[in-house]
């Protein structure tokens, strides 16, 4: 068996965060020009419509990347299972072996899916706390009018400073880029979270590349890699896992992950395949009984 390397995702990853960054600089950038006057309702309006065609730009973008990306990420999952099992001799061959089946296709498909939306999260997010900023500022204007009528020029230069002076933009690290709770409930501001998404579902789409192509070959048992992980992930490094559930003795990939102490969020590890545990070096082999011995 030879391991199948850890998956390097740098460079996707910072292509996406900078479709990010670009169209929350320029939302920014709309938001810091308030007229001296305060927001009135027709520019407020013009306003949110900039600011929704940055955003539906960056809907499109993203939806492009999780296809190009998630796709890419298990393909290379299942040249490298091919080559891992000996199937190949090269990871050239390996890839040409590819035959992107029915469930290959439906497991990226899902996969696909599944990223885009958790990335939707952040840009609905953003546009709900950008719409009820806007409409704040809308509300302000109009007290600003009903103070102005009243006669008390001091609160009306207050209120407008805060308007004109700071923008909008200046509210926007405390309200509109943070406070986004994914599925279980945590936490996230905009930033950490698009990372988190995007390294967890690359990792996820290797892993299940690997899963498919394994299923296809007859192959169900794989070694969890090491590198020396700080968190619960140690506890299983060196593991042997049943893929499928088709190994007796072997506790299976779902019931690993379902412990939540690997393959969580923001989690590097990855599988590699193996025929037979018989086929591990010896050292191998006593560091699956040991994380099995711990683990029971």
């Amino acid at each position: 068996m030879k391991p199948i390397p850890k998956p390097v995702y740098e460079r996707d990853v910072k292509r996406l965060i900078g479709y990010y960054q670009k169209a929350f600089t320029e939302i920014a950038g709309r938001l810091k020009s308030i007229p001296s006057g305060g927001l009135e309702k027709s520019y407020a309006e013009s306003l949110l419509s900039q600011i929704m065609v940055i955003l539906r730009d960056l809907d499109v973008s993203t939806k492009t990347w999780c296809e190009q990306v998630i796709k890419q990420a298990f393909t290379e999952a299942q040249a490298q299972t091919i080559l891992s099992l000996g199937d190949a001799t090269s990871l050239s061959e390996a890839a040409s072996s590819i035959s992107f089946s029915m469930l290959a296709r439906e497991r990226t498909e899902e996969l696909i899916n599944d990223t885009y939306t958790d990335l939707l999260m952040a840009t609905q997010n953003t546009e709900r706390k950008i719409k009820q900023l806007v409409r704040n500022a809308v509300s302000e204007t109009l007290r600003v009018k009903a103070v102005e009528q009243m006669g008390r020029k001091t609160m009306k230069k207050a209120i407008v400073g805060d308007l004109t002076h700071k923008g909008l933009s200046a509210k926007l690290d405390s309200e509109a880029w943070v406070g986004i709770v994914d599925r279980s409930g945590r936490k996230w501001n905009l930033s950490t979270y698009t990372e988190m998404v995007v390294r967890t579902k690359l990792t996820q789409a290797h892993i299940e590349g690997t899963r498919v192509e394994t299923m296809e070959r007859g192959v169900d048992l794989a070694v969890i890699s090491s590198h020396n992980a700080k968190d619960a992930c140690r506890s299983f490094e060196g593991m042997v896992i049943s893929l499928h559930g088709l190994t007796p003795g072997y506790l299976t990939y779902d019931q690993v992950r379902g412990t939540g102490k690997i393959f969580h969020p923001n989690c590097q590890h990855h599988v590699s395949p193996v025929r037979d545990i018989q086929l591990l070096p010896k050292q191998l082999r006593d560091k699956h009984k040991e994380k099995m011995k711990a683990f029971r």
